[in-house]
């Protein structure tokens, strides 16, 4: 009996301990896999966020500058001018001195250059006046249009803007209320901030038949309608 009894203390104690190996077992399985857990979210939350100082502020084109202060390089035409290329004007041309300019809001009659065609009626006069008001060295600001989807470039490159010299505060303005331009632009082009002044700007002209509306001219429209 007394043997017995031994016997069965015996197998008592070792279920007692196959069960506690097992218990201690199992609490280990699960720690590592809790801390195998966190370790795959620690590593892997921030996979796909920029860091910090990777995000902007603001957008690209708030940090350009409004207006750009140049030298006329020549005229081209009654809305395009070449000026000097620096920081803040990207070069149009191969050898990265000059930048080209088109004049935003208004559209002069065409020069036709390598076109094999006559200038357009009023052609040659829009560029004589834009010359007169635009010497060659003449310091001016190109200023943009900061209204809400107006374009600083166009294709070419060139800015869309407004110019300004010493004596003349809008040179847009002034071509419009010459005569030697139209107020013009592209139909899927937001409006400038300018606009509605140029629109009754170009009206006078026409009734006055003043600038390229009138003699020896008499044109009946100039540029694009």
């Amino acid at each position: 009996m007394t043997h017995y009894l031994s016997s069965a203390r015996l197998i008592s104690g070792l279920a007692i301990l196959i069960g506690l190996t097992i218990i201690l077992a199992l609490t280990s399985c699960q720690d590592v896999r809790s801390q195998s857990v966190s370790m795959n979210q620690t590593t892997t939350s921030p996979v796909g966020l920029a860091p910090p100082e990777a995000t902007p502020s603001h957008s690209a084109a708030a940090s350009l500058p409004k207006a750009v202060n140049t030298k006329i390089v020549r005229v081209i035409d009654g809305d395009t001018i070449v000026v000097q290329a620096n920081s803040d004007l990207q070069p149009t041309n191969d050898a990265g001195t000059q930048h080209t300019v088109r004049l935003l809001g208004i559209d002069a009659p065409e020069m036709n250059f390598g076109k094999g065609a006559p200038p357009e009626c009023g052609a040659q006069a829009a560029t004589d006046h834009l010359v007169e008001l635009l010497p060659k060295g003449t310091e001016v600001i190109i200023t943009y249009d900061q209204s809400p989807g107006v374009d600083r470039t166009d294709r070419y490159g060139r800015s869309l803007a407004y110019m300004s010299a010493s004596a003349i505060a809008d040179v847009n303005l002034a071509q419009l209320k010459s005569g030697y331009a139209e107020a013009w632009i592209p139909k899927s082009a937001a409006q400038p901030g300018r606009w509605n002044d140029y629109l009754t700007a170009a009206e006078l002209p026409k009734y006055a038949k003043t600038g390229a509306y009138g003699a020896p001219e008499r044109c009946q429209s100039l540029g694009r309608r």
